[in-house]
């Protein structure tokens, strides 16, 4: 029952106050045993999965609007019917039962939809953006840009939990071998030779080498992004700017000893976890630097290589964080794309005219993509990775030197 209730308040942070999940989850559920809060990620994050197919299940079985509790409530009951190996009279008596701690007269409608929930089939008929989960409009932008087919694709990847994946700092045979010794399932990425991937909701600080430092969590298609960036040269200088939480900065750190990182990050309650995990992966050529990247504190033309992994709306990434398409808009890809715009502005000014830089983030949206690009004076060779089983969404785009004819656009 507890962890019902806790997971009724955390979404109801996420949906109705559009609050981050994870401190939200942590708020309600912070306390309950190792199991419990594996239950309550299980269920917060399955119903962000399914929001759009849970709410017109339950919503034919509704003569009124259900208020904010109720609603939170069904959306967890009916995931519990729908996608979990829960007994009906459970998932329904401890969904009711924790209506009832904040919302008694609210516990038997809530207990008669579900019933009726349990009674039926799932609604054979959903509309295209709810049989995709995305909201109404990110649908229609992703339709109307790659087509219904490539949508369908994406969308089944989103709905799966993701495997964790890390990008190694030691020999990969070697730790992969240390492993299975452990009992680890682990198998290796493709989009980067730092790259392994284990099952989902394994104990990162207990796998070998995590004190020591030996890897850092990071799908390996934001991995393939720092792969993109070639040697600048022997001491050199490589900005990485919106560095927390540091992985790409240790990426870079690890493929490039001999070069100098500056790893640039505005968010002052960011830099100490930035600072703890460059020092945890003995990243000794990493210096950090608190700086607004669209005013950044270097000459124009000092830098030799450059790494934006801009903020976005991080519609690449719904499987990991399915909060996130409930907490941007329309809008607000377009208030972050003009910021990407002016962060690119100003890593241009920085960057020597003969040096790569790489534009990364992890959303698909071309707002954020290649439309970034149209105004920038430099040629670009660029990769969209769609969501995928084995890897997030994801876009990258690779400078080449300023030529002096006019600047063309590769896709």
């Amino acid at each position: 029952m507890q962890i019902r209730k806790a997971a009724i308040d955390s979404l109801a942070d996420i949906l109705i106050r559009h609050r981050k999940a994870e401190p939200a989850m942590e708020r309600y559920g912070g306390r309950s045993d190792v199991r419990g809060r594996a239950l309550l990620h299980q269920i917060v994050y399955g119903v962000l999965r399914r929001f759009y197919s849970l709410e017109a299940d339950y919503s034919r079985f509704c003569r009124s609007k259900p208020d904010e509790t109720a609603q939170m409530a069904l959306l967890v009951g009916s995931y519990q019917l729908r996608h979990m190996r829960i007994p009906v009279h459970a998932a329904v008596s401890e969904t009711v039962a924790a209506v009832m701690q904040s919302n008694p007269k609210g516990a038997g409608f809530v207990n008669a939809v579900l019933r009726r929930v349990a009674e039926h089939e799932s609604p054979g008929k959903l509309k295209p953006y709810q049989r995709a989960e995305l909201p109404r409009w990110m649908y229609n932008r992703w339709r109307d840009a790659f087509g219904a087919e490539v949508v369908a694709r994406c969308c089944d990847a989103l709905r799966e939990v993701p495997p964790l994946c890390l990008a190694l700092f030691v020999e990969r045979k070697a730790w992969m071998a240390e492993a299975a010794a452990s009992d680890i399932a682990v198998s290796v990425g493709t989009l980067s030779p730092y790259a392994v991937l284990l099952a989902a909701g394994s104990d990162v600080r207990s796998l070998p080498g995590y004190a020591e430092g030996a890897f850092m969590v990071m799908d390996q298609a934001a991995q393939a992004a720092v792969m993109a960036l070639p040697d600048p040269c022997a001491n050199g200088v490589i900005v990485d700017l919106c560095a927390s939480p540091g992985g790409k900065s240790a990426l870079l750190s690890h493929r490039f000893p001999k070069v100098k990182i500056i790893a640039v990050e505005l968010n002052s309650t960011r830099l100490p976890r930035l600072r703890e995990n460059l020092k945890r992966l003995k990243c000794h050529n990493v210096e950090v630097v608190q700086a607004d990247g669209t005013q950044l504190p270097f000459a124009d033309g000092s830098v030799d290589g450059l790494l934006l992994d801009g903020p976005c709306s991080a519609s690449g990434i719904l499987r990991r964080h399915p909060d996130a398409k409930f907490l941007h808009d329309e809008q607000d890809v377009k208030t972050l794309a003009l910021l990407q715009r002016q962060l690119l502005k100003e890593a241009e000014r920085v960057l020597k005219e003969q040096a790569s830089m790489v534009y990364a983030v992890c959303s698909i949206q071309p707002q954020e993509n290649e439309l970034v690009l149209v105004d920038s004076k430099r040629e670009w060779q660029m990769q969209r990775r769609f969501p995928a089983l084995q890897w997030d969404g994801f876009f990258h785009a690779i400078t080449e030197p300023i030529c002096l004819k006019d600047s063309y656009l590769k896709l």
